[in-house]
């Protein structure tokens, strides 16, 4: 917890590299873990605001007031907006087809990586599904390098 009061009071946002290396490291440790590992070690980390990734990379999700993001909260950004919406976008746009028979399943991974990327752009770096959930990410003290 004292990492948590740490980052809370830093509210040093996570750089734009962190953020990608967080999505990349996540999609690894999921697939390493063929999802079951994850979701139980997210079960034990998105208390304190983070997700098995974001642990490992010393960032932490926090709310509107700086406060670790709650196990709701961590549920509905990760779980429901960052996967499951896009899982049902992508199973939708999986049964239509355009003229000539393509597919629009590829949709689906492109609004996921235009969601995932906004951060890159955004001046509070937040994700889309950050704006949903009404949260950013910041750096703890043990993911801050010194100077």
């Amino acid at each position: 917890m004292a990492d948590a009061a740490s980052a809370v009071s830093s509210g040093q946002l996570a750089s734009r590299g962190q953020r990608f290396a967080g999505h990349l490291f996540e999609i690894v440790l999921f697939a390493l873990t063929l999802g079951v590992g994850w979701i139980f070690w997210f079960v034990n980390t998105a208390p304190n605001g983070q997700s098995p990734a974001k642990r490992l990379l010393g960032m932490q999700v926090v709310d509107a007031q700086g406060q670790p993001a709650s196990l709701v909260r961590m549920v509905a950004r990760d779980v429901w907006v960052k996967v499951l919406l896009f899982v049902l976008l992508d199973l939708l746009l999986l049964s239509m087809e355009v003229e000539g028979g393509i597919n629009l399943a590829f949709a689906g991974v492109v609004a996921w990586l235009v969601a995932a990327g906004w951060c890159a752009w955004d001046g509070q770096r937040q994700c889309l599904w950050d704006k949903v959930a009404g949260t950013r990410v910041v750096v703890t003290s043990h993911g801050r390098r010194s100077a």
